[in-house]
């Protein structure tokens, strides 16, 4: 299925493991009703509106977002966002890490609890988005790129703190630490997938009830946390078929000690067993 209606991407091939280090940055205009997530990124993530509308939604609440607005997106931190149905949106997007990051966009104003940022001027910031990307494409002075790209980056940002929202408190409310908490389990089983865990056990980790970390789960992913789970584990054997592992190989990797159990989850989940689908994986090729 079509998911965007125009797209480019630029990647940085030398970022700096520690610093401030752009990844990739690119320009998109998904197709109505696109969306990404709930998920969760292991990297900082700007998205700057160009034109159209969509929707973000972060700990626990939802944002519409128009022209002009910037939303960021903090690692660990479950997210969605989706272009509207009748004016889906245009944005530019800028990836990056760092073990300075959080603190610096701190300083600015920028946390997990205020990541919308309304105002920006649009021509500024597509000059900025150009010169990143330009300094990624010089692919004869990849290291060079790289420190231009995460100077254009620390432009961005001063722009974005302009506009961010001055002395507001960043002391998490009793929500917000909830959905963190939400996250921990999300990325716990995105991570974890392959080991024998329970709600309980999540739960008891998180210092919830089983029922009271189900309500909350669902609230946030749409799914409850074992059903979350299982989607997990499917996705990843699909890859884990793509390979030489065997059944069983693949069954324990995934989190199934039984593989004839396995074989009928997988089933259940493709509507084929596992050696079928790997049969029309290699029929592809």
């Amino acid at each position: 299925m079509e998911t965007h209606q125009s797209f480019s991407l630029s990647i940085n091939r030398a970022p700096l493991k520690g610093e401030m280090s752009v990844l990739f940055s690119g320009k998109g205009r998904p197709v109505g009703g696109h969306f990404i997530g709930p998920a969760v990124h292991d990297y900082f993530l700007i998205h700057i509106v160009l034109d159209g509308e969509g929707t973000f939604e972060t700990l626990g609440k939802a944002y519409s977002c128009k022209a002009g607005d910037a939303f960021v997106i903090f690692p660990d931190i479950l997210v969605k966002y989706e272009a509207s149905l009748s004016s889906p949106w245009t944005y530019m997007w800028v990836a990056f890490s760092g073990d300075i990051v959080e603190a610096a966009l701190s300083s600015i104003g920028i946390t997990p609890d205020f990541s919308v940022i309304h105002g920006c001027s649009l021509p500024a910031m597509q000059k900025l988005f150009r010169s990143i990307r330009k300094s990624m494409e010089k692919t004869n002075a990849p290291a060079l790129g790289n420190m231009e790209a995460s100077g254009w980056l620390r432009l961005v940002l001063h722009e974005l703190g302009s506009l961010s929202p001055t002395g507001s408190s960043t002391g998490s409310t009793p929500e917000s630490h909830s959905y963190r908490q939400i996250d921990q389990a999300v990325r716990l089983m995105s991570l974890q997938y392959g080991q024998q865990l329970s709600i309980e056990g999540i739960a008891r980790t998180l210092g919830y009830h089983r029922a009271h970390l189900t309500r909350l789960f669902k609230e946030a992913t749409g799914l409850p946390p074992m059903q979350f789970l299982y989607k997990v584990r499917m996705k990843k054997a699909e890859e884990l078929l793509e390979g030489e592992l065997t059944i069983a190989q693949i069954a324990a990797s995934v989190g199934y000690n039984d593989p004839l159990f396995f074989t009928k989850q997988f089933h259940k989940w493709s509507g084929q067993s596992p050696t079928d689908f790997r049969k029309g994986l290699r029929g592809k090729e």
